[in-house]
């Protein structure tokens, strides 16, 4: 695995991260989209690879950033 996101309800996101994506293994708790983005990056995930996980779960995972 490397980046796994999920779409809970509420607007809330969870992410499970493991190397080679991220520095460490890390599992989130539910939160908001833009701190869960926050929070993969400072695990050294690229924003790419961040995005392709969030569009696997919500193709409307952008426009959510904007609302």
């Amino acid at each position: 695995m490397t980046i796994k996101a999920t779409k809970l309800e509420d607007g809330l996101y969870a992410a499970e991260a493991t190397p080679p994506h991220a520095r460490s293994s890390w599992k989130s708790q539910p939160m908001q989209l833009r701190q869960l983005i926050a929070e993969l990056r400072a695990l050294g995930c690229h924003p790419a690879d961040i995005g392709d996980a969030l569009y696997t779960v919500d193709r409307d995972w952008v426009k959510r950033l904007d609302g």
